[in-house]
């Protein structure tokens, strides 16, 4: 990912949107990242018509915050110019069961093996997230460096969400070949507490048993005496985002999972959670999720150095519920990255990102997958 300008308003609109993509088309820009913030509102009918009529290709997001450096905000608006052509594929059907992601991704898939980095962009709040990354890891392959995060609203409402060149989209993935190297870092942080136990029952994002029992009662017997409140659809979220499930791996690592609504003795999670799983219920120390994104960074401008690259900057997607744990010692984290990548590559050196519903990272050990609640780095190189 090679770096031209990054344009960055506390308070995005349409009309400012407009004027930041002429200006980077004007400066060069080959492709264009788009990253906005959900307390904006971005009308399809205003927004179509700007990513449509680009002569250049164009990929990003609405997210519930963006981030530029220690700032972070609902309402900002990054543009980010890049000088190398995007290959961007639009895929449908994330939100529709059964859809056939492979044959969707063949012919894509195959002009953008070459590529090696690959920013994967979803609509977060869609309930079949996991087979399309698979489908993606299955098509292109393991010789690229894969970041990208779920996009969407902390309402959990549906709406549009993805830039895509044929306009503002909802329920889409998109998959983005750019032909230069990322070095990618991944931490979480999260300890466990509870567990394991089984999952017996799930369908897509939404764990029905635990142990062959309701899977709310489950998880209230473990969380309610810790915080000393009786769980309810209503103040459920305000209790999960400190206490997520983690999904035992192979290796005894921690794929973590965001519980974020309770629906009667179900619950629905920011990304799929697989039957016969063992996983378990975490809880987070604030020491340890600042240490987390500093152990990122360290990781990504590492693996970047090892592909013969000096860093750069940084591509941050970060969970936003590590920001609502962290309250405001979040702006610690976010110095932690900013410290460790300009110690690396110079006083000047952006980050920026998104702080997003779900992560997604290949970090060389383990399958493309789904995370929440982690911190992911991309360090780019210069141009």
């Amino acid at each position: 990912m090679q770096v031209l300008q990054v344009h960055f308003d506390p308070r995005g609109s349409p009309a400012l949107l407009a004027q930041r993509l002429q200006e980077s088309v004007r400066a060069g820009a080959r492709s264009l990242l788009v990253l906005a913030g959900d307390g904006v509102a971005w009308p399809a009918v205003e927004v179509d018509p700007l990513l449509q009529g680009l002569p250049v290709p164009v990929f990003g997001g609405v997210f519930p915050q963006v981030l530029h450096g220690t700032t972070h905000t609902e309402t900002g608006l990054l543009v980010v110019a890049l000088r190398n052509e995007a290959m961007v594929t639009t895929v449908e059907g994330l939100d529709t069961p059964g859809t056939d992601f492979q044959a969707a991704l063949a012919t894509a898939a195959a002009a953008a093996r070459p590529c090696r980095t690959q920013l994967v962009l979803v609509d977060g709040l869609a309930p079949f997230i996991a087979d399309f990354i698979e489908a993606v890891f299955e098509q292109i392959g393991g010789g690229a460096s894969f970041l990208g995060g779920g996009a969407g609203s902390l309402s959990f409402e549906v709406r549009p969400c993805l830039f895509t060149p044929d306009g503002l989209r909802s329920g889409v993935g998109l998959v983005v070949g750019l032909d230069s190297p990322l070095g990618i870092g991944v931490h979480h942080g999260w300890q466990s507490i509870s567990g394991p136990f089984v999952v017996t029952g799930s369908e897509g994002n939404t764990i029905t048993s635990l142990d062959y029992r309701p899977a709310a009662e489950v998880y209230r017997a473990c969380v309610e005496p810790i915080v000393g409140e009786t769980l309810t659809p209503e103040n459920f979220f305000q209790h999960a985002k400190g206490h997520p499930f983690g999904i035992e791996r192979v290796d005894g690592s921690l794929l973590v999972r965001d519980p974020i609504v309770m629906r009667g003795e179900h619950l629905v999670c920011v990304g799929a959670v697989p039957v016969q799983r063992m996983v378990y219920i975490l809880r987070g120390e604030v020491d340890a999720l600042i240490s987390a994104a500093q152990q990122g960074t360290v990781q990504a401008v590492q693996a970047l150095q090892a592909a013969g690259r000096p860093a750069a900057g940084g591509l941050l997607v970060d969970c936003i519920s590590r920001v609502l744990f962290l309250g405001p010692r979040f702006s610690e984290e976010l110095q932690a990255a900013c410290e460790h990548l300009r110690q690396a590559a110079g006083p000047e050196a952006p980050l920026f990102g998104m702080l997003s519903l779900g992560e997604i990272a290949n970090n060389g050990t383990h399958l493309l997958d789904f995370y929440n609640k982690t911190f992911v780095l991309g360090a780019f190189g210069h141009a």
